[in-house]
């Protein structure tokens, strides 16, 4: 059979077809560029704003349009619609994850970063766990013009790296409680996407931080169970109060959760169970430490009797030996006695 000839479109300036996700819709089809959806992202102040602006120009075209004007129109409109996104993402990437799990290889797919080697001479904001600050509105100037950077690898082994960071700005993250299916539900354990929107927000970026949380399926959820963290940090410059409000809420959760267990009557209860599961562990371990000690007993029980055997089986292979030596001579013996019986004796020979 013949293969058909199949003719490729290679033509860069053909629009692709819309897809159900969002950055689909957004990305652009002529330049490598990458626009939001404003209708997705306005705040409520900006949808009333522009309530009353559709109405007031409502008031004061009551005339007829002609249809060029309206074609005009319309365009506009379609222009207004999406927003460029204009910051700058970047990633240092260590391979010490799993790049399909990972946030930040997704982001790179989608056009949102781009993977950089370490320069001391970056200007931007780089997120490290030993950042010299925390985000915050301070930072929204850097943030527009130079960007963000962020480390993708484990923070255990981040001292290993030996970068030289005393040129650039290293920023760090406030206490927030992370939702990506890894680590779920830890502090402080945010992945690459989690770590760029929570520097937009705090940066002043909402819009920005949303956008990048809309390409997962699990990212709506960061901002509600932030929800509270995000309306203390917003607007806060100086550090101190950050620090603050961090200690705060931290040792608030912690009271929450004692006057749970006290308001559920499980305080007591909790308490005598973990007693009681330590003395559960002890008894196993004092038991299998019995236990090891009987089998090492049964252990050298074993090797005594079988040295015994051997002994025994020695003894008895010597007995056997000398029995059959034993029966070997005798043998000899009988031999010789009959010898004798066959020789013919005369009773003359003893009379002479």
């Amino acid at each position: 059979m013949k293969k058909k000839n199949v003719k490729k479109n290679n033509n860069p300036g053909k629009k692709p077809k819309k897809g159900k996700k969002i950055f689909y819709e957004e990305r652009s089809h002529k330049q490598n560029k990458i626009y939001m959806k404003k209708s997705l992202y306005e705040t409520p102040e900006e949808k009333e704003k522009k309530e009353e602006d559709n109405q007031n120009e409502n008031n004061d075209d009551n005339n007829d349009i002609n249809d060029n004007n309206q074609e005009n129109l319309n365009e506009s409109q379609e222009e207004d619609e999406y927003e460029e996104f204009t910051i700058k993402l970047s990633m240092l990437y260590f391979d010490q994850c799993d790049p399909k799990k990972c946030t930040g290889k997704k982001m790179e797919r989608l056009g949102l970063l781009k993977e950089t080697k370490f320069s001391r001479n970056y200007g931007g904001i780089l997120l490290t766990p030993t950042g010299k600050k925390i985000c915050s509105i301070e930072d929204h100037d850097i943030i527009a013009t130079k960007g963000i950077c962020v480390i993708d690898c484990s923070w255990a082994k981040f001292n290993e790296l030996h970068l030289d960071l005393h040129k650039i700005e290293t920023r760090s993250l406030p206490f927030m409680v992370a939702v990506n299916p890894v680590n779920f539900g830890k502090a402080f354990k945010l992945s690459c996407a989690e770590a760029f929107s929570a520097c937009l927000y705090l940066g002043g970026f909402e819009k920005e931080a949303r956008f990048i949380m809309d390409h997962f399926k699990w990212g709506a959820h960061f901002f509600k169970i932030n929800e509270e963290l995000f309306g203390k940090y917003k607007g806060v410059t100086s550090q101190d109060e950050l620090k603050e409000i961090q200690e705060k809420y931290i040792n608030d959760e912690l009271a929450r959760k004692q006057k749970r267990k006290e308001s559920d009557g499980l305080g007591d209860f909790n308490e005598e169970m973990n007693k009681k599961n330590k003395k559960n562990k002890n008894k196993k371990n004092e038991d299998n430490k019995e236990a090891d000690d009987e089998n090492e007993e049964n252990e050298n029980d074993d090797k005594k009797e079988d040295e015994k055997g051997m002994e025994n089986e020695d003894n008895e292979n010597n007995e056997e030996e000398n029995s059959k030596e034993e029966d070997e001579e005798e043998e000899e013996e009988q031999i010789d006695f009959n010898m004798f019986k066959n020789v013919k004796i005369d009773e003359d020979d003893f009379k002479k």
